[in-house]
């Protein structure tokens, strides 16, 4: 009967520390998701945080209306950031910023997937799914697809 408390004590240390790592892992993963994707890219154009967030092998993947599919790499993605601080979206005003809701974060190690939905204006827009690996200096954005709502 000891024996069994004492594996019941260890097996709940060792489960109680692996949730832990996971909960720090994953908030590592969401303050990424708002430094370099919100402020990167879709509220302040700030090409520091996506740099610092994203690998420069970075993809996003866009499934466009004929069916084929088109990569953006991350030159084309800060270029969309650019542009759209020369345009003057970026930065947006408060009250017009996006937000997003993380419906899941599946965490296995070094690999990570993200589903969240895209909030502009207080309406879904997209539902976009990130994946991420874990570098020695820190989780990256590797690849994006996503989910125009309403398609």
């Amino acid at each position: 009967m000891k024996r069994i408390a004492v594996i019941m004590f260890v097996a709940t240390f060792v489960i109680s520390g692996f949730a832990q790592s996971l909960k720090k892992e994953e908030v590592m993963i969401k303050n990424l998701i708002q430094t370099a994707y919100l402020d990167g890219t879709q509220n302040i154009g700030d090409m520091a945080k996506i740099d610092a967030g994203f690998h420069p092998d970075f993809r996003m993947q866009v499934l466009e209306k004929d069916g084929s599919l088109s990569n953006v790499d991350l030159g084309g993605w800060k270029q969309m950031a650019k542009d759209n601080l020369e345009k003057g979206i970026l930065p947006r005003p408060e009250g017009k910023q996006v937000s997003v809701n993380i419906l899941n974060i599946d965490i296995e190690k070094y690999a990570s997937s993200v589903k969240m939905e895209y909030i502009l204006e207080g309406k879904t827009v997209y539902i976009d799914y990130l994946q991420l690996y874990k570098f020695a200096d820190g989780w990256k954005i590797v690849n994006k697809t996503y989910y125009t709502v309403g398609d």
